[in-house]
């Protein structure tokens, strides 16, 4: 047993579920503009995203972890969500804001011609 990770957990497991974590921000924040331009139904989309995440985690302690997810795990899947949504995020938003301005570009060339 190591010390300081209880049971047979293994990092490699914990460090997938830490990617795995950040996977499910990356895609929250990808659902961003169509969860701003649905209205009313945004909230919708959360409680779905919410559905998916669940059975994706799921699917994912079936197969990882041979069907015994703990505590660990959904911590590591947990600062990963977190991670991504609060420190790594804004990368996403800067090359978002980059594609925005090229398009803006483009169309300012084209209506000069």
């Amino acid at each position: 047993m190591r010390p300081g990770i209880p049971g047979d957990r293994s990092p490699a497991g914990l460090l997938t579920a830490l990617v795995f974590g950040l996977s499910l921000g990356l895609l929250y924040d990808l659902m961003r503009p169509l969860r701003r331009r649905a209205g009313r139904a945004g909230p919708l989309l959360d409680v779905l995203f919410a559905l998916l995440s669940g059975l994706a985690a799921f699917l994912f302690a079936m197969g990882a972890e041979n069907g015994r997810m703990g505590q660990w795990e959904l911590a590591a899947m947990l600062a990963g969500f977190l991670l991504w949504l609060h420190f790594l995020s804004c990368f996403k938003q800067g090359f978002s804001w980059i594609s925005s301005w090229i398009h803006t570009k483009k169309q300012t060339t084209q209506e000069k011609k």
